[in-house]
This record gives C-alpha cells, sequence and structure tokens, in this order.
C-alpha cells in the first residue's frame, strides 16, 4: 500500500505542476491582451493628435501627416485584429487553467482517500485484537476451559 501511496504522491506533485505551469500560461495571456490594449490605445491617440492640429506649411508637410494617419489606421486595424486572436488566446488559457485545476483537486481526493485507506490498513495490520493467528489461539484456549 506505501508503494501505492508513493506513486499518489508523484502523480500528485505532477498534477501541481501542470496546474501551475497552466497558470503561469494564463497569466501571460492577461498581460499580453493587456499590452496590445494599451498599444491600441497609444495608436489611437497618436491617430487623433496627428489629425487634430492641421496646420500644413507646404504640401510636403500634408502629405506626411496624411500617410502617416493612413498608417496608424492600418495598425489600428492590425492590432485589433491581433487582440481578437490574444482574447482567444486568453480563453483558450482559462480553459486549460480550469481543466488543470480541476484534475489536481481530483487527483487530491484521490491521494487522500488512499492515504485514509492505508492507514487504517495499517492501523488494523497493528492491532492485535484482528490478528487472525491471535484469535485462533484465543478461541482454542475458551474452547479448552469451557470443556473441563
Amino acid at each position: 500500500m506505501k508503494r501505492k501511496v508513493k506513486g499518489l504522491q508523484r502523480i500528485l506533485k505532477v498534477r501541481d505542476t501542470q496546474k501551475k505551469l497552466k497558470e503561469l500560461a494564463l497569466a501571460k495571456a492577461h498581460n499580453h491582451c493587456a499590452v496590445l490594449e494599451h498599444n491600441k490605445s497609444r495608436i489611437k491617440k497618436l491617430h487623433t493628435e496627428t489629425l487634430s492640429n492641421v496646420e500644413a506649411v507646404d504640401a510636403d508637410m500634408l502629405s506626411a501627416r496624411m500617410e502617416l494617419s493612413g498608417r496608424l489606421v492600418d495598425a489600428e486595424r492590425s492590432i485589433e485584429a491581433s487582440i481578437e486572436t490574444a482574447r482567444q488566446d486568453f480563453a483558450h488559457a482559462e480553459r486549460q487553467n480550469l481543466a488543470a485545476r480541476t484534475t489536481y483537486e481530483s487527483t487530491e481526493k484521490l491521494f487522500h482517500s488512499s492515504l485514509k485507506k492505508a492507514r487504517r490498513a495499517e492501523i488494523f495490520k497493528t492491532d492485535i485484537r484482528h490478528n487472525i493467528l491471535y484469535n485462533i489461539g484465543n478461541n482454542k484456549r475458551k474452547d479448552c476451559r469451557d470443556d473441563w
């Protein structure tokens, strides 16, 4: 029984490590989403600043502002697609984290129930009243006494 308990302890450690890795992946996915949202707000702010002060000194300056504005719009579109992908990755990481936590908790319950069974078995083995050989000897002695 001790071998089984040791095996379950190893499995529990593996499940704990898996749970920690999934939590780390979830935190990374959350941070990635947050960074992309921050970058989107910075691009939007830069785009509004570019269009707000339109004092064109010459045609080259106006052309440069228009090109920058076009590039910022393209960047905003691409970052929105990246944000959507990052949100999907975050949702996947949440599901994986939940599955790892559930697996860990069920393994932990199994480990504790097996540990209780092992302790009960040890107590049962060490308790002399339940020892078959001891009880057979006592029963024979009782039979001998009754015959007298």
